[in-house]
């Protein structure tokens, strides 16, 4: 199945018509269960020990059914993946490649890349455990950055598909606190990082000048030349952030009712056509 087409299912899939609940309650259908994504923990008797609520085998299972495993392993395959966990014994971010020689990547490091607690267990790799990226930063532009080394000279634009907007309404309530604080929690935290990356351009312009003096570049034997010489450089991409225009409720993404699904991709549209737009790429 062709990546677009795998990425329709899923949604389709994840989908909770919760036709028997109220219009009003629909959103919340999903709180009892999600047959191809998760399912509430029955071991009652053990719930003083429990440290999530929902399992993900059925994440699982829709993702071998999805996701071309041999594409997966293949290290050669375009365009390439990159997915991040948090280790929980370290307390740092880690990154796993489909191009990595040291490892392959499989369904185990997609799905550490979403153990996003306290609703999913953490998932072990090897002999350590790991907990959802996005609890130590939900826009990992340096690692992608980081990869794009490969290529200098090539003109390059970097998507950020942020999925909660930075900015929002000051809270009244509790529940908006909530809201508030899951919004901030979850935000784009780099814009301050491409601020300093943009100033590594001028570096970056400064080695080709000197690269380019006629009678040879006179710090070529330089060791701080060198050092950047031998650990490349280049201009940072044109950055296009495409944002929803509404916070999230509480738990507004927890909710997967048919109408909650239509919704965020008609508005995904719209804002991935308002920033294209904006950027000159349309």
């Amino acid at each position: 199945m062709k990546p677009l087409a795998a990425l329709e299912a899923f949604w389709q899939k994840v989908t909770v018509p919760a036709p028997l609940f109220p219009e009003l309650a629909r959103p919340y259908g999903s709180f009892f269960g999600n047959p191809n994504f998760f399912m509430p923990r029955r071991d009652y008797l053990n719930f003083f020990d429990w440290d999530y609520f929902y399992e993900t085998k059925p994440l699982r299972r829709t993702l071998e059914e999805l996701v071309d495993l041999k594409a997966l392993r293949d290290k050669t395959a375009l365009p390439r993946l990159l997915v991040s966990a948090t280790n929980l014994r370290k307390g740092q971010i880690e990154y796993f490649y489909s191009d990595s020689r040291d490892y392959e990547l499989t369904l185990d490091h997609i799905v550490a890349s979403g153990s996003l607690q306290p609703a999913f267990p953490m998932t072990t790799i090897g002999k350590e455990s790991y907990w959802d990226g996005g609890l130590f930063d939900n826009t990992p532009l340096g690692a992608v950055l980081d990869h794009l080394n490969d290529a200098p000279g090539v003109d390059r634009t970097v998507h950020v598909l942020n999925l909660f907007p930075n900015t929002a309404a000051i809270p009244n309530t509790m529940p908006e606190v909530a809201a508030r604080m899951k919004n901030l929690q979850f935000a784009n935290k780099s814009l301050e990082d491409v601020k300093l990356l943009r100033r590594f351009n001028e570096v970056a312009a400064l080695m080709e000048a000197l690269e380019s003096v006629p009678n040879g570049n006179p710090l070529e034997d330089h060791p701080a030349y060198q050092a950047i010489k031998d650990r490349g450089y280049l201009r940072v991409p044109r950055i296009v952030p495409i944002t929803p225009p509404e916070a999230t409720t509480q738990f507004g993404d927890a909710d997967f009712s048919p109408e909650a699904i239509q919704e965020r991709a008609k508005k995904g549209e719209e804002q991935t056509e308002k920033a294209l737009k904006e950027a000159g790429l349309r």
